[in-house]
């Protein structure tokens, strides 16, 4: 492991470094017509200079605000090393916002430009004031043999990188200040934990609003000399991951159910007899990962079982992911359990992790190597006495320790700015110090984070008893028949459960008083081993 994470340039520095190394390999990878293409770290380079060179034309310069509202695409990389590479501010927007939360956005950060894609021209122009709006295609294309001269514009490490607009639970939504040095820090010891070289790939399906998307699929890889893989949306990531063959797979808890739904119905389609080969195997490897340490001739056999079944089931699934996959990191929101038990089951490696925008933004991930299940795994280093940072956890009675039950709270190099114009709320978000994250948990004696839920989201019932509704809500979710669920009880007597179902269930029971049958008997099921308390009276 590294002993250090010491920055000696901005990221526009970084940038420049990264691209000299090995010009000719592929960083960027694409399909087009059936194939894959490439950009190389070279060609990347003379179009970050020539976007680069568009804005200083523009008289736009260090600490200004460029703002850029576009689906997923190549031109992402372009905008965020230009104006990292002249100290300019990035301001990724949704494409998918009202007017509303858009208007209010733009207005807030009070860009220099706005970049946009073709069809959202038109939107964001009724919703930008008197802030310039331009097509992405408008935007030069730089020349790989003859890269603009274009010295890069060192700023200072604490400088602000990018401003993340976050949703929150009330109000308009508020821009967390991420620098320079929040970003490569997080993303150098999330490199440092997982390991990757430049024979390697991450493929990029995570929308580069989301910080996540920023660390483990813009910077991680550069940083490696590694190569992404973009996917335009999910069809596209669908339709084209076995040719990315790629070797890390950053995905959401949502992602990682449709993976597993399409698994379904691939097996459902099968005939019986293959269905039955399916299930077996299933069942054996269960046993096999269920099993104690001891290694006696029951579990002999199952592995014999296993050494059958892999290469007739299970490889197939694997080679679905290109047949290269190392392990799929999710975050973002609590997985279910037994996704991730399945996914073992099968030879691919789920590894959870916990964040939020305000920790630039990985604080714990479980690897390959060395993760439990239901858990978020370790902290960082950057967590650490030893690397400028620590965590603790503050109680019911604001008693603080590593040994409690209780709000994370959390200080290093990754912990943001603040927010952007919101001093008030930024004060609010720190104790003595500490960013408070709001989220509960616990570390078990062998240094795991567990996060149980939201401080906030907590419900008290009229009897004095607590739950987190993500607790009920997590076991909910393990039906296959429930698509989206949320739990509400503040004040009353009992917990309830409000779902929504897949839309084939829905269809193949057309009738609604059979289906919420159906749906209240999939709440009892996977709500048994819960508390009386925590077990929804009706749906």
């Amino acid at each position: 492991m590294a002993k250090s994470a010491t920055m000696t340039k901005s990221l526009g520095g970084y940038f420049t470094e990264w691209c000299s190394r090995k010009p000719e390999l592929p960083v960027l990878v694409y399909v087009e017509d059936g194939n894959l293409q490439y950009r190389s770290y070279k060609e990347l380079y003379a179009d970050v200079l020539a976007w680069s060179k568009f804005f200083q034309d523009r008289k736009i310069g260090k600490g200004e605000r460029i703002a850029f509202i576009a689906p997923k695409c190549l031109e992402h990389f372009n905008f965020f090393y230009a104006c990292w590479y002249l100290g300019i501010i990035a301001v990724p927007v949704c494409e998918t916002l009202g007017d509303l939360e858009m208007g209010f956005i733009l207005r807030d950060s009070d860009p220099a430009l706005v970049i946009v894609e073709k069809s959202l021209v038109k939107k964001v122009t009724a919703n930008s004031g008197n802030i310039p709006v331009i097509d992405i295609d408008a935007l030069p294309r730089g020349d790989a043999q003859a890269p603009i001269d274009l010295p890069v514009v060192e700023c200072d490490h604490d400088d602000v990188a990018v401003v993340i607009y976050t949703s929150g639970s009330t109000g308009m939504p508020k821009g967390v200040m991420l620098t320079h040095k929040n970003l490569w820090v997080n993303a150098y010891w999330s490199l440092d934990v997982y390991g990757m070289d430049d024979h390697e790939r991450v493929t990029s399906l995570l929308p580069y609003w989301h910080s996540y998307a920023l660390v483990c699929e813009l910077l991680c890889p550069m940083m490696a000399g590694a190569s992404c893989a973009i996917a335009k949306d999910i069809r596209d990531f669908k339709k084209n991951l076995a040719l990315f063959e790629t070797s890390f797979m950053p995905a959401v808890p949502r992602i990682v159910e449709t993976i597993k739904l399409g698994i379904d119905r691939q097996i459902e389609s099968k005939p019986p007899k293959v269905k039955a080969l399916i299930d077996k195997a299933i069942y054996n490897a269960s046993r096999i990962f269920t099993a104690g340490p001891r290694l006696d001739g029951g579990i002999l056999r199952m592995l014999t079982h296993h050494t059958f079944y892999d290469p007739m089931v299970f490889r197939k699934f694997r080679q679905a992911f290109g047949g290269k996959l190392r392990c799929v990191i999710c975050g973002g929101a609590p997985l279910d359990l037994e996704l991730q038990i399945f996914f073992k089951y099968i030879g691919v490696l789920i590894m959870t992790g916990y964040g939020l925008t305000e920790t630039s933004p990985v604080v714990s991930a479980n690897i390959p190597e060395d993760h439990r299940l239901g858990s978020t795994g370790k902290v960082l280093p950057w967590l650490l006495p030893e690397h400028g940072g620590d965590y603790t956890f503050k109680d019911d009675d604001g008693n603080l320790g590593k040994d409690l039950r209780g709000q994370l709270l959390i200080k290093g190099d990754c912990v943001m700015k603040g927010y952007w114009r919101h001093t008030d709320a930024s004060a609010k978000s720190f104790e003595d110090g500490w960013l408070n994250t709001g989220d509960v948990g616990y570390c078990d004696a062998d240094g795991f984070l567990f996060i149980e839920g939201r401080k906030g989201n907590m419900i008290v019932l009229i009897g004095g008893e607590k739950l987190h509704p993500e607790h009920v809500e997590d076991a909910i979710r393990t039906s296959p028949i429930i698509s989206e669920v949320m739990v509400i009880g503040e004040k009353c007597k009992n917990v309830y459960a409000c779902v929504n179902v897949h839309d084939d269930i829905r269809r193949k029971n057309p009738d609604a008083a059979e289906l919420k049958k159906l749906i209240k008997s999939e709440v009892s099921k996977t709500t048994a081993h819960l508390a009386a308390f925590q077990k929804p009276k009706d749906v």
